[in-house]
């Protein structure tokens, strides 16, 4: 049974508003055995939604819709999909209770009309809750093209579609899933797309599985599915061949992992960030239960913040600058010694897109890190945009300490 998303909304269309409900139940069916086939976005309008089904159900099965179930004039969803399948929609009273007791929560007066909509049901449909917001999901079956359908409705806003997603429209899908596939994957840090390609050769293509890879800042993330046995086993070359740079399978978050690691060990971090602006911190804090381990950072753009705060020497800032292997060293040795952390990292470079000169251009970066004993600064020439440089320096940075820490223990 083939999946389909239909993502609704003119708000995606405009770039208004990020769409991440595809990445996010796409990994959710992953973890299950399963997979997406099929994904459109499409505007607040019937005809676009009318178009998107008829779409994904020549080849779908199980079709899940977002968005577009609120009581505003664009909210279109809900009447539209019962449109296009000619299914009645019934008002219901447990959840006319639901919407008039949470209008009035926040407001006095009657509940308008025009808030009722959201207790319409389809007839014969499933409620699917919603504990974090007032729209209810819903899944109703429906003959389609002399085949039975099943149609799931959720609310549009992440923080309703995702709990409902994954507790109970991920277990619903997966009821019918009758071809199930494994698929396992791991993050080769630093190394480039077309380098993990060049590196891997013809050595999977062997086994029976599908291989499939997506770079970023922080490297190529590869992924294998297949048979279970096949997979495992084409997964262990792969690790083989990329060496030092691949992270355990099912690592594919270089910060998450080394912010484990980090934990794992027990060992305390602090950074310095210059070019970066605090672009290592906020990755790191990202993680659940890093406190555990980072103390803290300083972003010293600035002069006299690296003297004051880094103790960066006055002569390596006359002498060299601040874009320089000597200024990134003290940095580094500098933050370590003011938090009394294990390791740290450091940043400082000329992100752009002005600012460069002949002698030190734009993605001119130096990078340190720190463990233990060892420490160590790379100079880096980056290109692309200023986001592009910050990503690919805060990136390269934490590659970097990963190194040293797994040297170090």
């Amino acid at each position: 049974m083939s999946i389909a998303l239909i993502s609704t909304g003119s708000e995606l269309l405009r770039g208004a508003t990020a769409n991440t409900h595809c990445g996010f139940l796409g990994r959710e069916l992953l973890a299950h055995g399963g997979k997406l086939a099929l994904e459109m976005s499409v505007g607040d309008a019937a005809n676009d939604i009318s178009f998107a089904l008829s779409c994904a159900l020549r080849s779908c099965d199980q079709i899940v819709v977002t968005g577009g179930l609120g009581p505003t004039d664009d909210d279109l969803t809900l009447e539209s999909v019962a449109f296009f399948f000619g299914v009645e929609l019934l008002l219901s009273d447990e959840l006319k209770e639901k919407v008039v007791g949470c209008w009035r929560q926040r407001h006095t007066g009657h509940c308008p009309k025009k808030q009722l909509k959201q207790a319409l049901v389809p007839v014969n449909a499933k409620i699917i809750p919603n504990e974090a917001g007032v729209a209810s999901g819903f899944v109703f079956e429906t003959l389609y093209d002399h085949k039975m359908r099943r149609i799931f409705l959720l609310p549009g806003p992440p923080r309703e579609f995702e709990p409902m997603a994954k507790n109970f429209v991920v277990p619903m899908l997966m009821e019918r899933e009758t071809t199930l596939t494994t698929t396992l994957g791991f993050l080769a840090a630093d190394v480039a797309e077309s380098t993990l390609d060049k590196m891997l050769g013809n050595a999977l293509k062997a086994f029976p599985v599908e291989v499939g890879d997506t770079t970023s800042a922080e490297g190529t993330k590869l992924f294998v599915s297949g048979e279970k046995a096949a997979v495992e086993e084409a997964i262990a070359v792969a690790q083989k061949i990329v060496g030092n740079a691949a992270l355990p399978v099912g690592e594919t978050r270089l910060f998450d992992y080394v912010g484990k690691l980090l934990m794992d060990q027990k060992l305390s971090l602090a950074v310095a960030e210059s070019c970066t602006g605090g672009l290592v911190a906020k990755k790191f804090t990202d993680l659940a239960g890093i406190s555990a381990s980072f103390l803290g950072g300083v972003v010293s753009y600035s002069n006299e913040l690296k003297k004051e705060l880094l103790g960066v020497p006055d002569e390596i800032l006359s002498r060299c600058g601040a874009v320089s292997s000597e200024c990134c060293r003290a940095m580094v040795e500098g933050v370590c010694r003011t938090a009394h952390a294990d390791c740290g990292i450091a940043t400082t470079g000329i992100a752009g897109p002005g600012g460069g000169t002949p002698e030190k251009p734009v993605g001119l970066v130096y990078i340190g890190a720190k463990a233990g004993d060892l420490c160590e600064i790379e100079e880096l020439h980056l290109h692309g945009s200023r986001d592009a440089i910050r990503e690919r320096a805060a990136a390269k940075a934490c590659n970097l300490l990963r190194t040293l820490i797994l040297k170090a223990k």
